[in-house]
């Protein structure tokens, strides 16, 4: 490295031509070029601090921008720019914490997906010890007990809000909580009862099984809700599996089927008179930057025929293939040891991932009784920006400390556990 500029204690920083070379600690030397340096201004001038809007462009930035002057003392970084943008040789400097050069974490989505964030995953035993119940009263008011439903959520995907008031409106508040209500047309909020000549299997009292909602559009829903009014049937039992737990037990058991489910593209539609939906999707999708499991889609109710060939009719190896992985990823979804089942009770709201979580309802005897559910959707974005935040104000629920004790089941927020049933197959 060519030294340009003597700056800070001895061999703990040098100047390059290009970049800085920022000596961290023992193990960590990150390199800082000029222009990504320039470009992560934070100061009054760059950034406007009530808008938080920045007032220059990337691209005007000079080819040769370079620090005049560096100063570190371990703990701040000071750089002020020669040729600065606009060719001013003004005294503009740019300083920087010690913490945020080494992890400038903006992005909501990498920030799910960091170390302390990471999907938990479980089956029927580990939900059973692990389930998060936060009353209603608690989840509105409280903040310090929302941010921990918004933890479990993020980690385990599946929350329960307990003593919502019995109003057909409470669904619109506990959605409204995390963030805007996503309209469908369906509405901003739907009932899920029994109905005559229903266009959706929901709103009979047939067994529904293992599904996600809306996959044949272009964005589906992130988040899902189901509030509790009315559940006096026999039956109707509700049934979440985590697809994330079973996609890793596939590539674990099954590593020759994986691809075919990541590569393959499925059909989902909805087709009536008034609406008509198409989307493909493959089963599992994952982040093009960092090859995490982003999404899982799985919904057989609204799957559609396996696409047509590429003229010349299919091939039946590959046709094939995808129906033996298909069928062994269902094998897994289905068995009883990764269902998590429980009768939600009047006063209920159950809130999922609905982009990991599949959902199922046992058929139940609609001639006695009633099975009135309340439902909405909140879109991802809506929620990683109520984790993000949350992780901001409560950053004590995402320590290592806390990750690990959700992990291993010390959470002390466990309002009301119900038993998962023991009876669970489907």
């Amino acid at each position: 490295m060519d030294g340009v500029l003597k700056v800070g204690k001895k061999d703990s920083i040098w100047a390059g031509k290009e970049e800085l070379y920022l000596h961290m600690d023992r193990r960590t030397t990150i390199k800082l070029p000029y222009t990504y340096l320039r470009d992560l201004c934070q100061c009054v001038v760059c950034k406007d601090q009530h808008s938080k809007q920045r007032s220059f462009r990337t691209s005007d930035i000079p080819k040769d921008i370079a620090p005049s002057s560096v100063n570190w003392n371990g703990s701040k970084l000071s750089v002020k720019w020669a040729n600065d943008i606009g060719g001013s040789q003004t005294t503009h400097e740019s300083t920087w914490d010690r913490d945020f050069l080494k992890k400038p974490i903006f992005n909501t989505h990498r920030q799910h997906w960091s170390s302390n964030s990471k999907p938990i995953m479980w089956g029927r035993d580990q939900m059973d010890r692990s389930q998060h119940w936060v009353s209603y009263s608690d989840y509105i008011a409280d903040d310090s007990k929302f941010a921990s439903a918004m933890q479990n959520l993020q980690r385990l995907g599946l929350i329960f809000v307990k003593d919502v008031p019995g109003s057909r409106s409470m669904v619109e508040a506990i959605a409204t909580r995390m963030g805007p209500l996503r309209n469908t047309f369906y509405g901003s909020t739907f009932d899920v009862r029994t109905v005559p000549q229903a266009t959706n299997i929901a709103y009979t009292n047939q067994f529904l099984g293992f599904h996600m909602d809306l996959m044949y559009m272009n964005e589906p829903p992130g988040y899902q809700l189901l509030h509790c009014l009315e559940n006096s049937c026999s039956g109707g039992e509700s049934l979440f599996a985590d697809t994330f737990s079973a996609a890793k037990l596939m590539k674990e058991h099954y590593p020759e089927d994986y691809p075919v489910l990541r590569e393959q593209r499925l059909g989902y539609e909805y087709r009536h008179k008034e609406h008509i939906y198409y989307n493909e999707r493959p089963v599992f999708e994952h982040d093009a930057d960092t090859g995490e499991l982003d999404h899982v889609n799985y919904s057989p109710p609204f799957q559609s025929p396996l696409p047509p060939g590429d003229g010349e009719g299919h091939d039946a190896g590959l046709v094939n293939k995808l129906r033996d992985a298909l069928a062994k990823f269902t094998s897994i979804i289905d068995n009883e040891k990764h269902i998590f089942e429980l009768k939600l009770n009047p006063g209920d709201c159950v809130i999922f991932d609905n982009r990991r979580i599949v959902h199922a309802r046992r058929q139940f005897n609609a001639s006695v009784g009633s099975r009135w559910l309340a439902g909405a959707y909140v879109d991802t974005d809506a929620l990683l920006s109520r984790f993000a935040v949350c992780r901001n104000q409560h950053p004590h629920f995402w320590t290592r400390k806390a990750q690990k004790a959700l992990a291993a089941n010390n959470g002390e927020n466990n309002y009301g556990k119900r038993k998962a049933s023991e009876k669970s197959k489907i």
